[in-house]
């Protein structure tokens, strides 16, 4: 094997590469956090991750759907690294079957529902569910899948009015479609969320449900990785700057 004597100038400039080569290692490398957001939240994590990614490296890919749709693809494996429930139930079943440890599941958020119409010079309040004969199409979110179609259906049942009215309810399979259905006037009313509401201009007008007629939307998250990345996110979906969104985008604090 040949051997190279060196000069001072190389051993100079190896050492400086050498410190380099340790400075790059040792940086944090940028990743792509994977977030399944329940509908109703998907808006509010746009806000979040705007100011986000601009105090991190990292970056959110969201991926919106139904909390009962991504707990069937957790379940069955899918690579979330986190995942932003509607309710606290789903995050519950995952802590159960071992997909989640405890200190890994906490509530971020607690959602308002509204009944809402989009008809302009129209004031929406409790009595426009009584006059049935003037409303063709409410929509709600399927109770079965969405934590807002349940509360809906508690909704109507405190009214006394879910056998009356069940006939006109058309069913999104989330939130986000009951909203589309209102929006689009493919129905004159819709319980929707609130921060949907108010995250659109020229939004008609709509009804604060009383919490006293449904059970708290509480919603909760679980961190599904152990990557810092998502430990990152995970942290400041619980900081002092996350309640400064929640207030402005129509949520309560869990």
């Amino acid at each position: 094997m040949k051997s190279y004597a060196y000069t001072g100038h190389f051993g100079f400039f190896g050492a400086i590469g050498l410190l380099l080569c340790g400075a790059m290692s040792g940086a944090v490398r940028a990743d792509t956090i994977n977030v399944a957001v329940a509908s109703n939240f998907a808006t509010t994590m746009e806000r979040v991750k705007q100011d986000f990614e601009a105090h991190s490296v990292h970056s959110i890919s969201l991926i919106r759907g139904s909390s009962g749709r991504h707990f069937a693809q957790i379940t069955n494996g899918a690579p979330f690294d986190l995942f932003l429930s509607a309710d606290v139930e789903r995050p519950r079943q995952l802590e159960l079957a071992g997909l989640v440890s405890r200190e890994n599941r906490v509530g971020y958020a607690v959602g308002q529902l509204v009944l809402w119409g989009r008809g302009r010079g129209s004031r929406v309040t409790a009595q426009s569910l009584q006059d049935s004969s003037r409303i063709n199409r409410i929509a709600i979110a399927n109770p079965r899948l969405a934590p807002y179609g349940l509360a809906a259906l508690e909704t109507l049942r405190s009214l006394g009015l879910w056998t009356e009215l069940e006939t006109k309810l058309v069913r999104g399979e989330n939130v986000n479609q009951a909203f589309q259905f209102v929006y689009t006037g493919n129905a004159e009313l819709g319980f929707v969320a609130l921060s949907q509401v108010l995250a659109v201009p020229d939004s008609g007008s709509f009804w604060r449900v009383p919490a006293a007629y449904y059970q708290p939307i509480r919603q909760e998250m679980v961190l599904l990785s152990d990557s810092a990345a998502a430990r990152e996110l995970f942290d400041y979906l619980q900081s002092e700057s996350m309640l400064s969104i929640l207030q402005s985008m129509g949520y309560l604090k869990p």
